[in-house]
């Protein structure tokens, strides 16, 4: 009997992706902003001159959803997934678990439907890998910060989302943001297997963003409420993304967030 490989993918279950694209997202209300704003963000010049482009940029108020809360759910996504966007998301595995190759060597696939009744985005998964900090290309940035994104078959740089947060009263206020390679020269392997497994048009992908950041308050507090005190380190993954500014102006972590040793 042919031995199958393992995935820490909490069990999900799912139909085939091309077959699930009529079903329908809730009805949300979009999160309100932070008070005061946070200004727009910019690039910095070093990461123009290489080709990369502002995508989208939103901003929201989180009530009841803490920095820690955000940080324990990059490295524990598979536990909610459908959750962050019921209805859109088709499907989680992770590639390269957290507990067992660290944070940043950790990446995951994905198959998300940005719009009902189109292809489902990114075909039969997209991998999307956890960048370092000197991928992060913005002149400002919040104390907890993710940047991730994908490749394509040649290994250029394809396209990446940053996530940033930090605490504020009542709540955490965050920021969605994107950018991409101008400079490719192909687009990633899932648009190449299928031209419709794409985003139809930028404000799909920006509306996605709001639809997942509206559900985090309705569903993390609870989900990370029943597990904090899981006493398996390689169940409940710890991580700790807040960061601090060096000399130079480049971003690091504080925390290391390696591989859980038991």
């Amino acid at each position: 009997m042919e031995e199958l490989g393992m995935a820490a993918n909490g069990g999900q279950t799912y139909i085939p992706f091309q077959d699930n694209i009529h079903v329908p997202t809730l009805a949300y209300t979009p999160l309100d902003r932070p008070s005061p704003l946070i200004p727009e963000l910019e690039m910095k010049q070093q990461y123009i001159d290489r080709g990369y482009r502002m995508g989208m940029q939103c901003q929201h108020f989180l009530p009841g959803v803490t920095p820690e809360m955000l940080d324990w759910w990059w490295a524990n996504m598979e536990k909610g997934y459908y959750l962050w966007a019921p209805g859109a998301h088709k499907r989680f595995t992770w590639v390269r678990e957290p507990w067992k190759y660290g944070f940043l060597g950790s990446a995951h696939m994905i198959s998300e439907s940005m719009v009902p009744g189109i292809p489902v985005f990114g075909g039969n998964g997209i991998q999307i890998d956890r960048l370092g900090l000197d991928m992060f290309p913005f002149k400002t940035h919040l104390k907890h910060v993710l940047v991730e994104g994908i490749f394509n078959r040649k290994g250029e740089f394809v396209d990446s989302t940053v996530h940033m947060w930090e605490e504020a009263a009542g709540g955490s206020i965050h920021i969605t943001a994107s950018f991409f390679n101008t400079k490719i020269t192909e687009p990633p392997a899932f648009i190449l297997e299928n031209p419709d497994a794409k985003p139809q048009k930028p404000e799909d992908a920006k509306s996605h963003a709001e639809y997942e950041a509206s559900q985090w308050p309705v569903f993390l507090p609870k989900l990370f409420d029943l597990w904090k005190n899981h006493p398996d380190p390689s169940q409940s993954v710890p991580c700790d993304l807040s960061v601090r500014e060096k000399e130079d102006g480049t971003l690091e972590y504080i925390a290391e967030n390696g591989p859980v040793v038991l």
